[in-house]
């Protein structure tokens, strides 16, 4: 800095510390008064002399006759962060007015504050330029303005209580020569203002140094660490602090700033408790994850504030909306599932079609793709009743900047996991709109995994809870949203949607009745196929027991999971277990079938009979679950309620070819309502468009 001063409340003790030194002048920082509002702002005034500070104490309670003052006087002055609260005071229109007709010089950027804030009162600023606007607010409120240039200017200051951000945001001005002529300036208008990188990171240093100085003054840390972090406050470079702490953390890179300190601590110290696990690493453990919390917390109050100016600058016809940018996020990517499926779809369709929409993951296996963000997890943990899907617990901060950084409007969760949970957090504290859709019945799952019914209510009361935090709620069937209302959440959120089966993949015409001789089957036999994923929930017994009721007839299960080795057990020999299989292949499997079976009760969706549908299959299904919802019961296929209806349904099929043929052709028009590409496109932009 060239110039140097600061700016205390209420009190000049503090510059008159320095005053002696050439580059320094006194200034202060005023709690003035709006008599008639009962309003109180702050007013920075700079180039004091100890008897003006005492004058200007005296005339505080009124801000007309304080500013008329320093007017009288050319004493340059700015209205410090103007859209700011102090002590409880109601921004308004009406105030704001107030302080258009009395301040042309304004605090254009605080320290403290993040870049949105910034922008926010810079176009509010604007909106008043200009004479005309001036008088006619003068009229509006009979009020004699002190306006002396119909344009605002800015000033800048770091609002440092910590002293280890000094100097990182500044005013300017050029062509000056000497402290006279730089206050000159500033009372003339004729200013630049600039800072560095804007951040939580800024009061949460803050909080650290105000931490640390209560804690020396009450005695409360030992001269060893007094010692040492002295020497870091005190230094001239306030980034000795940082490398200390990054030689007290000997696995850091050195050249890391605070902030990626702080992201990446617990990374660090979760390697070290890993390494070494003792009561101090998990102490380092317990911190490293508080400055965690400490540091979203802080970016929460800031984004609140944020958002109050917001509606305040909508209020006064600003419009500052974004265009809408979805960050899509999905813990089981990529993996054998419908969720992971439709990610990938999703994400391939905002490729083709330029879409602002971007899938985020976390996981440790390196993936690159367009419209694809990997977070690198903390920790990866097994999925409950999926061991072999590992779900990444992200890094939150990690999460806050890319969100923040890429300018996203909101967040769609795919899947309530651990990305899931820190994406609903991380909008909170954002302030993004957040949408999220229910593909997976996990209450029901929790019910046939544990066998406690008082387990999977406190699965749907947990449900319930982040569906009502949402601002939409997707369910991908009817059935699911009358459940889900029933269940407590408001009807104003949930909304239906509908996904699409790829046609051309999925086809009659890729028929092949000698595809089965590589398994062993009789070509002239028909086929009764099974296509899913191969775990308990899918009530694949019940596929069992039918196949043993029809033992000259072939059953093919197309799948893998955690129940196939117990399944395979108890299979009699006329069941056929292909494995996972995909694309061509699995489309030729389900042409050349001639009845799709699929009992599961706790579908959601069920995409695997759609594919059947278009594939030409006649369908039978459980009434339980979103299934049903597919096709029409006795046109494409039937509905069943328990074995017995299974059993008689599948016995009419394999008894009736003319049967079979007929709902064989309208279940391919069924499925031709419901074109992927055209139900993918409706469901972005119903999730950007909320």
């Amino acid at each position: 800095m060239t110039y140097i001063t600061i700016t205390d409340h209420d009190t000049i003790n503090g510059v008159l510390e320095i005053a002696e030194y050439p580059e320094v002048f006194i200034s202060c920082e005023y709690t003035v008064i709006f008599p008639d509002e009962k309003a109180k702002i702050h007013v920075l005034v700079y180039g004091l002399t100890e008897e003006l500070h005492r004058d200007l104490l005296r005339l505080k309670e009124n801000v007309i006759d304080f500013v008329e003052f320093l007017i009288e006087r050319e004493i340059p002055h700015s209205l410090a962060h103007p859209l700011y609260s102090v002590e409880g005071t109601k921004i308004d229109e009406k105030l704001i007015e107030k302080m258009v007709l009395l301040f042309d010089l304004w605090e254009g950027i605080n320290g403290t504050r993040g870049n949105g804030v910034r922008y926010l009162e810079e176009a509010i600023a604007r909106k008043y330029n200009g004479w005309d606007k001036i008088y006619a607010l003068a009229e509006k409120h009979n009020l004699r303005p002190l306006r002396r240039r119909e344009k605002i200017s800015f000033t800048a200051g770091s609002d440092d209580h910590g002293g280890l951000d000094v100097g990182r945001t500044w005013t300017a001005v050029e062509d000056v020569s000497s402290k006279e002529e730089f206050l000159r300036a500033l009372w003339e208008g004729n200013t630049k203002v600039g800072t560095e990188q804007l951040g939580e990171e800024r009061i949460l240093k803050t909080l650290i140094r105000v931490a640390y100085e209560y804690s020396k003054n009450k005695n409360y840390l030992p001269r060893e660490v007094v010692f040492l972090l002295d020497r870091a406050f005190k230094s001239p470079s306030p980034e000795l602090l940082f490398n200390i702490l990054n030689a007290i953390l000997d696995e850091t890179p050195r050249d890391l700033d605070f902030r990626a300190i702080i992201r990446d601590l617990p990374y660090i110290t979760l390697n070290r408790l890993w390494k070494n696990p003792s009561p101090s690493t998990l102490v380092e453990v317990f911190l490293a994850f508080g400055s965690h919390l400490l540091t979203a917390l802080i970016k929460y109050a800031q984004k609140r504030e944020e958002e109050r100016i917001k509606k305040l600058a909508y209020s006064l016809g600003l419009n500052n909306g974004r265009p809408p940018k979805v960050a899509y996020l999905v813990d089981t990517y990529p993996h054998v599932n419908g969720v992971s499926k439709s990610a990938e779809i999703i994400r391939e369709l905002a490729v083709k079609e330029e879409l602002a929409v971007n899938l985020i993951i976390c996981q440790s296996e390196k993936i690159e793709a367009e419209k694809l963000i990997r977070l690198k997890p903390l920790i990866e943990i097994p999925t409950p009743f999926y061991e072999e899907i590992k779900l990444g617990v992200p890094n939150l901060l990690e999460l806050l900047e890319i969100l923040e950084n890429k300018a996203f409007t909101q967040i769609h969760i795919a899947t309530p996991g651990p990305l899931g949970l820190a994406g609903l957090l991380a909008g909170k504290i954002l302030g993004l709109k957040i949408t999220s859709t229910y593909h997976t019945d996990l209450p029901t799952y929790a019910r046939i995994y544990t066998s406690d019914e008082e387990v999977e209510n406190l699965v749907w009361k947990a449900m319930t809870f982040l569906a009502n935090l949402t601002d939409k709620f997707f369910v991908p069937s009817q059935y699911y949203m009358e459940l889900l209302q029933n269940k407590g959440v408001s009807p104003k959120k949930l909304c239906v949607f509908k996904r699409g089966v790829d046609l051309q993949q999925f086809n009659p015409q890729k028929r092949k009745k000698d595809i089965w001789k590589a398994w062993g089957i009789a070509t002239s036999d028909p086929v009764v196929l099974y296509v899913g994923r191969v775990s308990k929930e899918k009530n694949l017994d019940l596929f069992v027991e039918l196949a043993s009721s029809h033992r000259d007839i072939p059953f093919v299960i197309v799948g893998e999971g955690p129940y196939k080795k117990e399944l395979e057990l108890k299979a009699p020999e006329n069941i056929k277990f292909l494995g996972f299989k995909s694309g061509e292949e699995l489309s030729k499997i389900y042409a050349s079938a001639d009845i799709f079976l699929f009992p599961s009760e706790t579908e959601t969706y069920g995409l695997v009979v759609l594919e059947a549908l278009a594939s030409g299959l006649p369908v039978i299904v459980s009434s339980k679950g979103a299934t049903k919802e597919h096709f029409e019961h006795g046109k494409e296929g039937f509905v069943a309620n328990n074995f017995e209806e299974f059993n008689k349904y599948l016995s009419l099929l394999l008894q009736n070819r003319e049967l079979r043929l007929q709902m064989s052709h309208l279940a391919r028009l069924r499925a031709e309502r419901l074109d992927l590409h055209r139900t993918y496109r409706n469901y972005i932009d119903s999730i950007m468009n909320i």
